[in-house]
């Protein structure tokens, strides 16, 4: 290979350098080994840059760093990046066959010297390799391609693809030409592998025409990268010799700032270069074909260079070879500078502290170390942090606890002790906020808890453990103590349990309630609630609203206090002694206090006005305070110091109870406390309720004033603690509002409710509360006096007499005690003495005893015997009765007995059966008899057949129609059959339409037809349509028969011809004689038949084409054939158009005149129809509205008369009898009672009014309901008459449809028949012109021609005309198709929908079956490769005896070879064996992290190993002398896979054994966490079904849920599950580890192989191979 000498510059500019590379290298690269020395140097712009060569020893031991160890930028030496390199060509001749070719010596004409290419031929064969092999002087090499002659030419290009195996550098391409320089070639690159191809260079004549561009050598800076097009390089001469050289940076803008030029640098950069030649030069001699100068052209090239160097960013001075994992070479940069990668492209691990970057002459921006402090090994490189401090190395992996990106601090959740140890904070996860302690190591709480570390809850909270966050519950739970209701207002806790102490009268989980029977919990109370009192008669009350705090004084109250401040006076303040008398007060006006004296030995009290009386008990649980001070020293108190009195109660307490000092001659103050406590010392001791009952009542309060003899008391300031009605001030929480029991009623249940009266009578508050004694009559009394308010028609005090009107025993006691007189409108009544009651006056309407009955011509059942009662009424008969005789209607239930005019029903308002009409039309008599057919009526199980009442419409038969039913539907026949009509089943072709005889069911048939059904032609007719059936007309001489076929063909006699039998077949004549043959001199006529018959079929053809496309051709040569012709068959011209004629006289266009007639009449039935259903259709648009109106009508009329109804029914009477019932019941108890009765007599007057208007509204809406009943009736006729209208339209739509369906058809056959017509007369007129073509007029042809394809037009049209017209009655068939469609269409998507399913199966299917073949795959391979060493065991077994005759070591070599083998084999099922137990010991997913380092760092040694075994395999490949020392490598290294295998094999074994323990304690952990599991399910059930366990079963509970933590932690499965992680991360590396390993060992298995096959037939160095 070619290589390079190194370059010195004397430039200081390194991008100068780069640009005149390509000026001198060349030369460089052609002198360095003699390549190039013939080709001349390439300058540039006139400048030459000289360089002066580097030593290799030039005492530095690295190009990248200068003379004072500095990093500096290197790159590797200049090549010949494309010897030896390979080269793939789209086209080589000789590859198929010996091409010849001959040498270009000139232009057209000049003799050329042929040679030939033959690839298979080494001598004459010119392949690829050649364009980038050594190029020899002496012997020129050369590819070539195959020549014009076999189609290289434009546009078919040839491509030459060069791979570098690396990305370089380019400095120039250069190619140099055998033949003459293409006219047309372009040279593109791209930077890596299957990339894009990219332009570099375009080389052409014809720049523009060729590849669009301009030719020019001019680049602008802004476009620098843009590939040039120049026609430099493309003349034909040199014939031989040529040379192109292509540099990548001349003319480019930035060339001499390369450094600074990111797109330059990537623009010289390329891994493969591809020249794609695309038009030969020629002499333009080619245009002749001679072979000989199509051989001459043809591209041929000496030699492809590639000048550069290997792309190393700056970083690298050389670039070596690499041997890859599978054995291929690449080559990769040798990088310095820290750097790494096939380019020096990026920074090694631990050098990221700067970002990468190319290697400039100012700056080799060497990567440098990220600085740890000596905590980690590995970084990576950070932007972020390198723009913020200018340092972007990230460590990671921090050791020693350590975390930050230069390792500077101590990781999450340590700190940093003062000896700079980084230590756990071990904060605890569930009390700790964060898991990250401070600077001293004390954690941050979350709320309740406490502790250095977070592990303990703090006062007042409590249950430490995890909580649940989406409650706002982190921490401990607090105890939620309420302070108000805690003991000593002091919220506390049980740790455990959360239970708080409560104060004395609170309970609940937090002291957040008040006991059963107490109420408002109040800070203040220092029993926490207040007991209820509601006098006795409840448990149940409440803070109630409307009171506050407020203070009484004489004779103001403030401040929640009733107060005395002797400010005014004594202000009725008394003293008395203890026995009772009274005594005089002494108020002293200067110190405003009152004073007492006693007289010996006698207590004196001061005795509280009725101020400080009544009822207190807004003062339970507050204070009496005063102030005292006595004349005298020794005070003796007693037990009756102070005294309280009140509801039959006395309590009294002595003067320094509750902590208040003896009374002494200094003013003092004195508190007591109004509570039963013992603690306050009250005597007697009473419960709540007497005490608060004491206070309720409050009778006396005495404040004994004098304690010695004849001794002397002074007070001032008594003050009483209250509360008063009103919202100012705050609210008095302590006043109760009291939950009652049934009977009581009262913010204190101090009252009875309504039923109720106090027991005693007039017993007070505290007296109990009965249901009144009202003999059932009452539901309320007076809650005083017991006096009842009576209900059910009774009177008295205790309900005990029935009121006036009514009748009975009150003292049953039950509601119907007392009845009503049973008679109308409540009138009056009396008691017979047989216990019978009589009615005193009976309204019109009623007779009887009790007016129970109605009198003739009223109905009803007053007394209920028929249901429920009924007042009697009016017979409603509308009419329809003879007002003048007796019993007209049921006097019960008003139904009309003898109706008249035909009329029937309940109300004589219905026709009788078999009459119709109207029973309720004025004047009467319009019920008229049905008079229906017998035959079409369906007839009645009894009697005659009826119809439908309003209408007369009988109910008719299948297919039966008429009013009566005496008629059929179209198309249908036999009335008297019993059953309905019968279908005509005219067939649709052979009748005229398709109605028959109403009798006899004959179908009307058209001509020729016969059948009752018109479905058959008569005797001797044929063909079988809409227009009949047509004579056969047989000839009787020529026919058998005078009957035809069904195509209308006779049955002729022999020799006989034509439809009817008519003519005799050609070469016969006679018909009469039955057709005899021919004599022989009419051959001579059948010749010239012949020739007219193809002048015929040539006509027919032109006709044919006329048919299918009628246009007016105007041919003079046509039209002067004609007029030649037109003498000699004027004769026969009649006779073509006689038979022109289509059966009988007519012609075609008389044909064509009656079809336009039948059009005509079909287009004025269809107007008629038109008109019919304009008409129709308003008809029924009018009677739709007549009945929207009519029913608007009637319902507006029924509703008018259901509200005035009801009104009347309901309201009306209810008020009344309401307004009565309240008159009669309070009328005579009190005045209020009768106020309100006045009040419903008022209302009662009023809603007479009411009903007399309703009543006119009433008759209004009568009169307007039989307004709408008429014109309801006139609706109904017009409908009737609208339907039988509808009706006729429907049929006639019938008739009209199949008026169309046959017009349809006869246009059909009218256009077949003007066809056929039109066929027959061509025929006519070819037969005609087989004798003589007559004189035509050709101009008046074409014009007959032209108005008979006007006529055909029209009539096409016509016809589309009147199928868009009838268009519209396929439109419910259209739609029908589309929906058919529609669900053909959703089968069929449902069935893609099942096939998708279906190959979603195949599909899962055919992936199992996948992953079955690769396994099998697998398996394949590895019997594949036990094959291979079988098959070299074999030939080394062939080869044995042929080695021992050469070389008598040979049976050594062999030994060795076969022990190379055997180990490798044994190697081979060691290493599946451990691949498969390897995958059995993944599965179970255990290893310790120690062996799996061991493993790695032995697997480590094997790949070096195996590696150093390759590279021997290939020496011994090259040199077949060193045989013997590389067999003994081989072994060697077989023996250390053999130890390798058998310590994979122990690893194997100790892994299984870890796995079988790890299991173990995997299952050991599984069984406590089963049972931790199961304990805490048990906790949790027990919870669920128990929510009120005690304090001590809690405790209980959590001591197992502590158990059950405990149990959990032991089992260790946590840490077992991380074990087994690691272990199974661990396993999976060295499975694929020793997946690599057996493809290394393949690798091996492939080299000894082809060692083997190496070894030569005999040895001619006798060289010992062993000592």
């Amino acid at each position: 290979m070619a290589r390079s000498c190194l370059l010195r510059t004397t430039t200081a500019a390194v991008g100068q350098v780069f640009l005149k590379l390509a000026v001198v290298l060349v030369c460089c690269v052609c002198n360095s080994r003699g390549q190039y020395g013939q080709y001349p140097s390439v300058f540039s712009q006139g400048i030459l840059q000289t360089f002066e060569p580097i030593e290799a020893d030039s005492g530095r031991t690295s190009r990248c760093y200068n003379d004072k160890g500095l990093p500096q930028k290197c790159v590797p030496e200049f090549v010949n990046a494309a010897f030896s390199r390979p080269v793939e060509v789209t086209n080589t001749c000789g590859e198929y066959r010996p091409q010849e070719y001959c040498l270009q010596t000139g232009g057209y004409g000049a003799r050329q010297a042929c040679e030939i290419c033959n690839a298979y031929v080494p001598e004459l064969s010119h392949p690829a390799y050649y364009l980038t092999d050594f190029n020899n002087n002496d012997n020129h090499t050369w590819w070539q391609s195959e020549t014009m002659f076999e189609g290289i030419q434009y546009p078919n290009e040839v491509n030459i693809t060069l791979s570098l195996g690396k990305a370089f550098d380019i400095t120039y391409v250069r190619l140099f030409f055998r033949s003459p320089r293409p006219e047309s070639f372009a040279i593109y690159k791209r930077t890596e592998t299957d990339g894009e191809w990219i332009p570099y260079q375009y080389y052409s004549a014809t720049c523009r025409d060729t590849y669009g561009l301009l030719d020019s050598d001019y680049v602008q800076k802004e476009f620098e990268t843009r590939a040039l097009c120049t026609s430099e390089f493309s003349d034909i001469s040199p014939l031989t010799g040529g040379n192109v050289a292509f540099s990548t940076l001349e003319g480019r803008p930035s060339a001499y700032n390369f450094e600074d030029s990111a797109e330059l640098q990537e623009w010289v950069t390329a891994t493969d270069i591809r020249i794609i030649l695309n038009r030969l030069n020629t002499f333009r001699d080619e245009v002749f074909k001679d072979p000989k100068v199509l051989k001459s052209y043809f591209y041929a090239i000496t030699d492809f260079a590639v000048g550069g160097r290997c792309k190393c960013n700056g970083h690298a001075s050389a670039c070596v070879d690499s041997t890859g994992l599978r054995g291929e070479f690449s080559l990769v940069c040798r990088c310095e500078h820290n750097t790494a990668g096939p380019d020096c492209g990026e920074c090694l691990p631990f050098y990221n502290d700067a970002p990468w970057a190319r290697a400039t002459s100012k700056d080799a921006h060497e990567c440098r170390a990220c600085n740890c402090n000596g905590y980690s090994s590995r970084c990576y490189f950070d932007q972020e942090l390198y723009d913020r401090t200018g340092h972007g190395g990230h460590c990671l992996d921090c050791a020693a606890n350590r975390a930050g990106p230069n390792c500077q601090r101590c990781r999450d959740n340590y700190y940093e002790r003062e000896d700079g140890v980084c230590i756990a904070c071990n904060c605890n996860e569930i009390g700790s906020r964060s898991l990250q302690c401070a600077s001293d190591g004390l954690c941050q709480c979350k709320p309740g808890v406490t502790g250095d570390k977070c592990d303990k809850c703090a006062d007042n909270y409590f249950d430490f453990g995890p909580q649940d966050r989406a409650f706002g519950i982190e921490g401990c739970k607090p105890c939620g103590c309420n302070v108000a209701g805690s003991r000593d207002n002091e919220a506390s806790c049980d740790p455990t349990s959360g239970v708080c102490v409560c104060k004395k009268h609170v309970e609940g989980q937090q002291c957040d309630q008040c006991k059963p029977g107490y109420f408002n919990l109040d800070q203040g109370n220092v029993f926490g609630c207040t007991p209820c009192f509601c006098y006795g008669h409840s448990s149940i009350c409440s803070s109630a609203h409307g009171y506050s705090k407020g203070v009484m004084v004489i004779p103001v109250t403030v401040d929640c206090v009733v107060e005395s401040g002797f400010v005014r006076g004594e202000e009725r303040w008394g003293a008395q002694e203890s026995s009772g008398q009274e005594i005089k007060l002494n108020f002293n006006p200067v110190v405003q206090s009152l004073g007492v004296a006693a007289v010996g030995r006698e207590n004196v009290y001061f005795v509280a006005p009725d101020r400080f009386l009544g009822d207190q008990r807004a003062s339970y649980n507050h204070d009496l305070s005063f102030l005292l001070r006595i004349g005298e020293l020794g005070p003796q108190p007693s037990t009756e110091d102070i005294i309280l009195e009140g509801a039959g109660l006395t309590i009294s307490a002595p003067i320094f109870a509750q902590g208040n000092p003896l009374p002494s001659t200094e003013k003092q103050e004195y508190v007591f406390h109004l509570h039963e406590d013992s603690r306050f010392g009250w005597s007697p001791r009473l419960v709540s309720h007497d005490f608060m009952s004491l206070l309720s009542n409050l009778t006396a309060i005495k404040i004994r004033g004098t304690y010695t003899y004849d001794g002397k008391g002074f007070i001032d300031d008594v003050k009483l603690e209250t509360a008063r009605r009103g919202v100012f001030g705050d609210p008095a929480t302590w006043i109760e509002m009291c939950t009652c029991p049934d009977g009581y009623v009262g913010q204190y249940c101090e009252s009875c409710a309504p039923g109720y009266r106090h027991e005693p009578s007039n017993g007070g508050p505290f007296a109990s509360c009965i249901p009144c004694n009202c003999n059932n009559h009452a539901d309320i009394c007076d809650s005083e006096t017991g006096r009842c308010i009576c209900q059910h028609n009774t009177a008295g005090d205790t309900c005990e007499r029935c009121a006036k009107g009514y009748y009975g025993n009150a003292l049953k006691g039950t509601p119907d005690d007392c009845q009503p007189c049973p008679c109308p409108n409540g009138g009056a009544c009396f008691l017979l003495p047989d216990d019978q009651v009589a009615c005193l006056e009976c309204p019109k309407g009623y007779a009887g005893p009790r007016c129970d009955l109605c009198t003739d011509g009223f109905f009803g059942d007053p007394k209920g015997r028929h249901g429920p009662p009924r007042p009697c009424e009016r017979c409603d008969c509308n009419g329809n009765i003879d007002p003048n005789a007796v019993a007209n209607c049921n006097r019960t239930t008003g139904e009309c007995l003898k109706c008249i005019y035909n009329t029937g029903g309940f109300y004589c308002d219905q026709c009788l059966s078999g009459f119709y009409g109207d029973a309720l039309a004025l004047p009467k008599g319009d019920c008229r008899p049905c008079h229906c057919n017998v035959y079409g009526t369906v007839s009645e199980r009894y009697g005659p057949p009826v119809c439908d009442q309003v209408t007369g419409q009988c109910q008719c038969k299948p297919h039966v129609t008429s009013l009566k039913c005496d008629q059929c539907d179209p198309g249908y026949w036999n009335l008297t059959s019993g059953v309905g009509c019968e279908p005509c089943s005219c067939d649709p072709v052979g009748a005229t339409n398709g109605t028959c005889d109403v009798h006899s069911g004959q179908c009307f048939c058209r001509e020729g037809v016969t059948g009752r059904k018109c479905d058959m032609c008569e005797p001797f007719h044929y063909g079988f349509s809409r227009e009949g059936c047509k004579p056969c007309d047989c000839d009787h001489v020529g026919s058998v028969s005078l009957q035809c076929d069904a195509t209308g063909q006779c049955q002729c006699r022999e020799n006989v011809e034509g439809r009817r039998c008519d003519r005799c077949r050609k070469n016969t004549y006679d018909k009469q004689a039955g057709c005899r043959d021919c004599p022989p001199c009419y051959n001579l006529v059948l010749d010239s038949v012949s020739i007219h018959g193809e002048r015929l079929a040539e006509l027919e053809r032109l006709l044919a084409d006329i048919v299918s496309n009628p246009t007016v051709l105007s041919d003079e040569a046509f039209e002067e054939t004609l007029r030649s012709v037109l003498v000699q068959v004027e004769e026969l011209w009649n006779d073509a158009r006689e038979a022109a004629k289509s059966g009988g006289d007519r012609t075609v266009a008389e044909h064509i005149d009656e079809l336009n007639e039948r059009i005509s009449g079909v287009q004025e039935l269809l107007a008629k129809i038109r008109e019919a259903l304009t008409k129709g259709s308003n008809f029924a648009k009018q009677g739709e509205v007549n009945i929207t109106q009519a029913e608007d009508i009637i319902q507006r009329a029924r509703e008018a008369l259901s509200n005035a109804q009801i009104y009347l029914d309901v309201q009306g009477m209810d008020a009344l009898n309401k307004a009565v019932d309240r008159s009669n019941q309070f009328g005579q108890q009190s005045a209020r009672m009768s106020e309100i009765a006045r009040e419903a007599r008022l209302l009662a007057d009023e809603h007479e009014k009411d009903a007399d208007n309703i009543e006119g509204i009433a008759y209004e809406a009568r009169n307007t309901s039989s307004e709408a009943h008429a014109l309801a009736r006139k609706a109904i006729d017009d409908q009737k008459k609208i339907s039988e209208v509808i009706k006729g339209l429907i049929n006639n739509a019938v008739d009209l449809s199949s008026l169309h369906d046959e017009t349809m058809q006869m246009a059909n056959e009218s256009l077949v028949s003007a066809r056929n017509v039109y066929r027959e007369a061509l025929a006519i007129s070819t037969e005609a012109s087989s004798i003589a073509i007559p004189v035509i007029d050709a101009a008046s042809l074409r014009e007959q021609a032209a108005e008979i394809g006007e006529e055909a037009e029209r009539i096409k049209k016509e016809t589309k005309d009147l199928m868009d017209q009838r268009s519209d009655l396929i439109v419910d068939v259209e739609a029908q198709l589309i929906e058919t469609s529609d669900l053909v269409e959703q089968g069929w998507i449902q069935q893609q929908i099942t096939s998708e399913l279906l190959a979603d199966t195949f599909t899962a299917e055919g992936q199992a079956k996948d992953a079955i073949k690769k396994a099998e795959k697998i398996l394949a391979e590895a019997k594949n490769t036990l094959t291979v060493l079988e098959g070299f065991d074999k030939q080394v077994q062939e080869s044995r005896e042929e080695a021992q005759d050469a070389l008598s070591k040979v049976e050594e070599i062999e030994k060795m070879i076969e022990e190379a083998e055997a180990r490798t084999k044994e190697a081979e099922d060691a290493l599946m064996g451990a691949e498969s137990d390897a995958k059995d010991a993944r599965d179970t997913a255990v290893e310790a992290q120690g062996t799996a380092e061991e493993a790695s760092k032995q697997a480590g040694d094997v790949r070096v190993k195996a590696d150093a075994t390759k590279s021997e395999a290939i020496s011994l490949r090259d040199e077949a002398e060193d045989l013997s020392s590389r067999v003994t490598s081989t072994d060697s290294n077989v023996r250390l896979y053999e130890a390798q295998v058998e310590a994979d094999r122990q690893q194997v074994m100790e892994a299984q054994e870890k796995a079988n323990q790890a299991k173990d304690r995997a299952n050991e952990a599984s069984a406590r966490v089963r049972e931790a599991q199961e304990l805490v399910q048990e906790i949790l059930g027990i919870l669920e079904h128990s929510p009120d366990l005690n304090p001590d079963e809690l405790a209980a509970l959590e001591r197992r849920l502590e158990q059950a933590q405990q149990t959990y932690y032991q089992s260790g499965v946590e840490a077992v599950v991380n074990e087994l992680s690691e272990s199974r991360s661990w396993q999976e590396r060295q499975i694929t580890l020793y997946e690599e390993e057996i493809k290394r060992l393949r690798i091996e298995v492939t080299n000894i192989y082809e060692i083997k096959i190496s070894l030569p037939d005999g040895c001619y160095s006798q060289t010992k191979l062993e000592p």
